[in-house]
């Protein structure tokens, strides 16, 4: 091969190598001119969505500061010298499918906080669906009976973090609460006192108040369909009666309250706190 094909074979190979080249170019300008891929924004949040809890002040049986601690009065000699047991009465914390629903319209927890005699936890279940208790409320002046849901009420089972004190006449069980009475201590004398703590927290007066109103106007919700009651059976009638014991209840977090609602009860009862 002679300097002339040696250099046509180099024009040629440098002729390809300018073409490819080119193309490599071309490609590359094509790339970036496309454009860029984003990601999709996040869409803006609707003016109607809304947190499944709303920053309201919630009520708290007992009171919005915690009660304090019985500490060693059960211990004291005091306590021994005056407290004999008597009658036993049961705490439950009561749930129902209706009630639930309620409580999911609201985004609050509700329950009916009550007691009844010692043993008659189950029975006391069935009465309450027997009578559809809190299965009623007053809509524009006429009652509207929600039949379905309030037929089949249960005891929830309790959580406590903290022990009852030490020598307390109060018991934690998995789905109520046992204190055995003072013996000079009537039972509706205990119901009394216990009820008129745990009513701090009833959701038929909070929705009345301003709290309440304020909640209620957020989520569209009329008061009155917590205010509820129960069309108890006398023969041929019925007699409505408000369902005062449906109250806001934390169950994980309020019942150390009610345990030491139950113990200063007692202890009030005997003359050992204010």
């Amino acid at each position: 091969m002679d300097t002339v094909d040696i250099g046509a074979q180099l024009e040629a190979l440098a002729d390809a190598v300018k073409s490819i080249r080119l193309d490599v170019d071309a490609l590359s300008a094509r790339r970036v001119a496309l454009p860029t891929p984003m990601l999709e924004a996040p869409p803006a949040p609707s003016p109607d969505r809304r947190p499944r809890y709303l920053p309201t002040d919630w009520p708290r049986v007992g009171g919005r500061a915690r009660l304090p601690a019985s500490g060693d009065l059960f211990l004291s000699q005091a306590y021994c010298d005056v407290y004999e047991a008597g009658e036993g009465r049961e705490i439950y914390v009561g749930a129902c499918i209706g009630l639930a629903q309620l409580a999911s319209q609201l985004r609050m927890p509700l329950f009916k906080v009550s007691s009844c005699g010692l043993g008659r936890l189950g029975q006391r279940m069935r009465e309450l669906g027997r009578d559809r208790y809190g299965s009623e409320w007053n809509r524009n002046g006429e009652y509207v009976v929600e039949r379905q849901g309030f037929e089949a009420w249960f005891p929830s089972h309790i959580y406590t973090d903290n022990l009852p004190a030490p020598n307390s006449p109060v018991a934690i069980g998995p789905r109520a609460l046992t204190v055995k009475l003072p013996r000079t201590m009537a039972p509706e004398l205990f119901d009394a006192a216990f009820d008129a703590e745990v009513r701090k927290a009833a959701i038929d007066a909070w929705v009345m108040r301003d709290e309440g109103r304020r909640h209620c106007a957020f989520l569209d919700l009329d008061p009155a369909i917590f205010q509820r009651s129960t069309a108890y059976s006398y023969g041929s009638s019925a007699r409505g009666c408000p369902a005062k014991e449906i109250v806001v209840l934390r169950i994980h977090e309020d019942t150390d309250q009610l345990v030491t609602i139950v113990e200063q009860v007692i202890l009030r009862h005997l003359g050992l706190i204010p």
